[in-house]
């Protein structure tokens, strides 16, 4: 088994997956923007519990916390999210508009999503979730290493 070459088979998968989720973000007004952004912040409440706070989204995106702030601005005004500050911490919350644009944007994605997977039996898809998530979480902890040098 040559991991290079399967590493370089990986690499071309998500960039592809990565050129899918952009083909359907262009079809909002806005180019995925708000569904972006919207989504990520959601991901991350899935993951951990708990809303980002702008410091995390500055730590993890490189972004300098008056960037991160100017680029929640707009969003924020537009009723997308809000700011609930508690002492020091600014956590990022998303308000009923938000959810309810996010889940539009989504719908379609997650049902083709959905479609694609019926291709594969519930033993494959198990293992393909399974791995993803392990290789995933690898390299997200690579790049936070990267990111905290």
């Amino acid at each position: 088994m040559d991991e290079v070459k399967d590493a370089e088979l990986v690499v071309s998968l998500m960039l592809r997956m990565r050129a899918c989720v952009r083909k359907y973000k262009s079809h909002s007004d806005d180019g995925g923007k708000i569904f972006t952004i919207l989504g990520s912040l959601r991901d991350y409440e899935t993951r951990t519990g708990r809303p980002v706070t702008v410091s995390e989204i500055a730590r993890h995106s490189g972004l300098a916390l008056p960037n991160v702030s100017r680029l929640l601005k707009p969003l924020e005004e537009d009723g997308y999210i809000r700011r609930e500050k508690q002492g020091r911490t600014v956590s990022v919350i998303i308000t009923a508009k938000g959810e309810h644009t996010l889940v539009q944007h989504r719908k379609e994605f997650i049902s083709d999503v959905a479609e694609a997977l019926g291709a594969l039996s519930d033993e494959e898809r198990k293992i393909f979730l399974t791995c993803n998530e392990k290789m995933l979480a690898r390299l997200e902890k690579k790049t936070e290493n990267l990111i905290g040098r």
